[in-house]
This record gives structure tokens, C-alpha cells and sequence, in this order.
């Protein structure tokens, strides 16, 4: 009986003094004890949880506490990457170059040893990768493909393409060539129209706003083509009647496609009734090439009672002839026609021929006076055109 009052007694004593020491502890905070160094508790925040590689966070452990008569001393942190550091200020940055999701821990120490972990996650978001399958040079006129559809995203997020086509040229008119969106999707065609090296670019963003963009120059070269100059006859030919003081005037253009080289006009008017009277009827041919500054006159003559009266008009070597020469590099065969066309020395005639035929006299066909059957009379004009026109062919097709 005794022993047994003696161990209620000895465990009522037990439980008394650790109700002391638990009353005691706050009074004994900050100092040590069998209990050991009071703790702080840690606390961190971070400006972004969600940043593109290469970018920095910035990571806040201030808002940590501890105990009162301590205080912090060091911060520990892992950023989950591999990389650890310690710092003596609660505040720090990092630098993630890869993708990924990273968990990031600080360990707030207190100058008793006291210390506290916590953590927090970062999603690091990986930029599109371009794939871009180009040809470095073509030809004018060539359909090129421009295909980036290979592009991915290292998460797997969905893609938007934009193409700027060409530098030079601001086609937004913001002031700034090179951020204008010509075009979108993963593969495009162009088909350039005229010669040289064009730079541009593409601009792949992903679905979380990360931007990757790619430069590239294209070089567009001419087409090359072979020339061979053949002679042509063009033979054009107008008739009429006029009476006494009439006229009559034709308009053309007559070098269209190639050339001019000679002309040969003829002018020829019908036999009169009487084809012995004297004098016969003359008709007046005028040519004028007002561009060239070139004009002709001539008057029909009868040089045979038995033909009838004719004037000509000629001219040879209006252009000179073409040297043979090497191949011609053009953008297009329109471009290269109108370069042949156009060359200095070979452009005499190519604007527009006027001829005028005036009935200077028709006299009477009778010799009784007031009696003329045929108070005019009626002409023909004929005129044939040598022509230099380029055959042309393409090379290195």
C-alpha cells in the first residue's frame, strides 16, 4: 500500500514539472535549451511562376519570421536546376535557360541555429523551335515554297506563323520594314517577279506568348534567253476615191513585235476614160512620223500612157541591224521585249504613221466642157514593211 501511494505521488511530480517547463518555454524563447534553438518560420514569394527560358525570377524570403531575440542570418536556396546559393539578404534571382518545371526551395537560418524550409514551383516555358525548308536562290517567275510546318513547340503548345516577305518595304506603312505580316500559316508560295536578293523574315509564337523569330535571304536571279532576229514582210495596202481637193488620211502603227528596217509605199491611181487626154489626174502622198520628226511628200506621176500614175515613197535602213551579240538576262519576256524594242538607235517608227492622200487634180475625162463623168478618182495605196522581229528562246531552263 505504501508503495503503491509512493509511485502515484512520485508521477504527480513528473507531470508537475513539465508543466513547468512548458510554462516556462516562452519566457526562455531565443535561448538554448534541452529542447533546442527556437525555429523561424520561413515564408517566399516569387515576381513570376511562369517565365520563357532565359528569363530571371526574382525570389522574396523577407517576409520570413522569427522569434523574438533572434534574428535571420542566412538564406539557403535551391532552385531546382542543379544550382545552389546562400545569401545573407532574403532576396535573390535565377536564371532558368531550359525549359521545365522547377521546384524551388529557400531554408531560412536564425543566428540560433533555428532554421525552416519552404518551396514554391516554376514553369519555364520552352520557345518554338524553327524549322524552315527554303531554296537560297530561284529564277524570276519560279514558284518558290517557303515551309516551316515542321516547327514544334517543346510543350506541345499550338503555333502561329507570320511572314514578312520583304525588308525594303514597309507594307503597313508604321514606319518599320521589318515587322510587317504579309502572310500566315506554316508554308506559303511566293513567286517573285523581279531580280535580286530579298531579306525577310518569320515569326513563330506559341500559345503561351513566346517568340522566336528567323531571318533569311533569298536570291532571285534573271532568266537568261537567246535572240535570233528574223526578217518579216508586212504588206498593207488601203483604196478609195476622192474627188478634186478631197483627202483622205490613215493612221497606224506599224512596228508593233519588232523592228522597222526600210519602207516601200505606193500610190496608184486608176486609168482616166480616156487615157490619152492630157493631163492626167495627180494625187499628193504625204508621210509623217511625227515622233521621229520625219515627213515625205510626193506627187503621181504618169510616166506611160498605157500605166497608170503612181508615186512611191522609200526608206531602207531606218534601224540598223541587229549585231549578233551573247545571251540577253531579263526578268520576264515582257522585260526583255520591251529592252529589245527600246534599245537607243533602233526605236525610228515605233510611234504612229500618218499618211495623207490629197486629189490635188482630177481633170475632166472629156475635152467638151461642163462634161465629166468621173470628177475624181480612185487610188490604191500599197505599202510592204520590212520588219526585224527577235525570235526568242529560253536557256538553262
Amino acid at each position: 500500500m505504501t508503495e503503491h501511494i509512493g509511485s502515484i505521488l512520485r508521477s504527480r511530480t513528473a507531470m508537475a514539472n513539465l508543466l513547468v517547463v512548458l510554462l516556462l518555454a516562452p519566457i526562455l524563447s531565443g535561448c538554448t535549451s534541452v529542447m533546442g534553438p527556437p525555429d523561424p518560420s520561413a515564408r517566399m514569394s516569387a515576381d513570376r511562376t511562369q517565365v520563357d527560358a532565359g528569363d530571371s525570377v526574382n525570389f522574396d524570403a523577407r517576409e520570413t519570421s522569427t522569434p523574438d531575440g533572434t534574428m535571420m542570418v542566412s538564406y539557403r536556396w535551391h532552385f531546382g536546376d542543379g544550382i545552389q546559393i546562400e545569401t545573407v539578404q532574403g532576396y535573390t534571382s535565377h536564371t532558368y535557360d531550359l525549359p521545365g518545371v522547377y521546384e524551388v526551395a529557400v531554408t531560412a537560418v536564425n543566428d540560433q541555429g533555428g532554421e525552416d524550409s519552404t518551396t514554391t514551383t516554376i514553369f519555364v516555358n520552352g520557345f518554338p523551335e524553327i524549322l524552315l525548308s527554303m531554296p537560297v536562290a530561284v529564277r524570276t517567275g519560279d514558284v518558290v515554297v517557303m515551309d516551316a510546318s515542321s516547327s514544334f513547340d517543346p510543350e506541345g503548345g499550338v503555333l502561329t506563323f507570320q511572314w514578312d516577305f520583304d525588308w525594303s518595304v514597309d507594307s503597313d506603312n508604321d514606319g518599320d520594314p521589318k515587322n510587317d505580316v504579309d502572310m500566315t500559316g506554316s508554308e506559303i508560295t511566293i513567286t517573285p517577279a523581279v531580280s535580286g536578293e530579298y531579306s525577310g523574315s518569320l515569326t513563330v509564337i506559341d500559345d503561351k506568348e513566346a517568340t522566336v523569330i528567323r531571318t533569311w535571304t533569298i536570291n532571285v536571279l534573271p532568266r537568261t534567253w537567246q535572240v535570233i532576229w528574223e526578217e518579216h514582210r508586212i504588206s498593207l495596202d488601203w483604196n478609195g476615191y476622192l474627188d478634186q481637193g478631197d483627202s483622205h488620211t490613215i493612221l497606224h502603227f506599224p512596228s508593233e513585235g519588232g523592228r522597222l528596217y526600210s519602207v516601200n509605199a505606193t500610190l496608184t491611181l486608176e486609168m482616166d476614160i480616156l487615157p490619152f487626154t492630157q493631163p492626167q489626174d495627180n494625187f499628193s502622198l504625204t508621210v509623217t512620223l511625227a515622233n521621229d520628226g520625219w515627213t515625205s511628200t510626193v506627187r503621181t506621176q504618169q510616166e506611160n500612157v498605157t500605166r497608170n500614175s503612181t508615186a512611191s515613197i522609200e526608206r531602207n535602213a531606218m534601224n540598223t541591224w541587229p549585231e549578233a551579240r551573247d545571251n540577253y538576262t531579263a526578268d520576264s519576256l515582257d522585260q526583255l521585249m520591251e529592252m529589245l524594242l527600246n534599245e537607243t538607235g533602233h526605236r525610228f517608227g515605233q510611234g504612229q504613221w500618218q499618211w495623207v492622200i490629197v486629189a490635188e487634180e482630177a481633170d475632166p475625162d472629156f475635152l467638151i466642157d461642163d462634161m465629166d463623168p468621173d470628177g475624181g478618182n480612185n487610188w490604191e495605196l500599197e505599202i510592204v514593211f520590212t520588219m526585224l522581229v527577235p525570235r526568242i528562246s529560253e536557256v538553262g531552263v
